[in-house]
């Protein structure tokens, strides 16, 4: 039980630390970045991708720390990561662009589910040759 809740949480926490990263890198690379009243949407269109990527690295490390049950524990970690992506879609309504946070809700679980396959397709025990 331990090792399945620390296996969603340190996958939503490791996505959640590169997201934070990356609009650090963004604050940091473009002087005044942080003022614009709004953000470029290029901006978006990266946070997009690199979340994205960010999502399957969280999905391989749940199922990476779970190594058992593997699709639940993905599974668990969309759940999460969907219940906090509809709680920013409220919050940000009025702030950044609708297709922004919408893009998120679906790109997240699709990302996560790869992770976690990618994790499980290069684990698996090879058949022995009959």
């Amino acid at each position: 039980m331990g090792r399945s809740i620390l296996a969603v949480i340190l996958g939503f926490v490791i996505i959640g630390v590169l997201v934070t990263a990356t609009d650090q890198l963004f604050a940091l690379a473009l002087p005044g970045f942080e003022q614009l009243p709004v953000k470029p949407d290029k901006y978006y269109i990266i946070s997009l991708v690199t979340s994205s990527i960010y999502s399957v690295v969280g999905g391989w490390t749940c199922a990476w720390i779970a190594k058992r049950n593997i699709r639940q524990h993905a599974i668990a970690l969309v759940i999460l990561g969907e219940l906090a992506g509809m709680a920013a879609l409220v919050a940000l309504w009025n702030i950044v662009p609708h297709y922004y946070t919408l893009s998120l809700l679906v790109l997240y679980p699709l990302a996560v589910m790869l992770g976690a396959k990618i994790y499980n397709g290069s684990h698996r025990p090879v058949l022995a040759a009959q």
